[in-house]
């Protein structure tokens, strides 16, 4: 092991392998890494998932197919409106999972009394259902 120049800022690096001719140190390679991350996304003004609706009308009229510009379809359409989605509580989201449970426990005991195939199916579907959704 020997001690080597950085490259860039002339600090001492210990512990570098023999032969090794020339070594960047860790914060000359931060800087030369982070301004290429640091800067956010720029904002198009457009909503998420915009590009996978069949049909997106922007606010200035303009038409998207399945994020294609329609051009001959401009200012035909009303403009799309996105509702935001309701974001759930740790609460709502256990008192939920605690409906489903009971629900699920009724519908096998019904399951197990039942002796028409016809009415089993159709719980069985049920069933399936609410542990898809568990």
């Amino acid at each position: 092991m020997c001690v080597v120049e950085c490259q860039n800022c002339g600090a001492l690096q210990p512990n570098v392998p023999v032969g090794t001719i020339v070594k960047m140190c860790f914060d000359c390679v931060r800087e030369v890494v982070t301004p290429a991350y640091s800067q956010p996304p720029k904002k198009t003004g457009f909503p998420k998932g915009w590009k996978f609706m069949k049909v997106f009308v922007y606010s200035d009229g303009t038409v998207y197919h399945k994020g294609v510009e329609q051009p001959t379809l401009k200012g035909t359409l009303d403009p799309t409106v996105i509702e935001p989605k309701i974001k759930k509580s740790k609460a709502q989201k256990a008192q939920e999972k605690q409906q489903a449970l009971a629900e699920l426990q009724k519908l096998k005991i019904a399951l197990k009394k039942e002796t028409r195939k016809t009415y089993a199916k159709k719980l069985e579907s049920q069933i399936k259902r609410l542990q898809r959704q568990l």
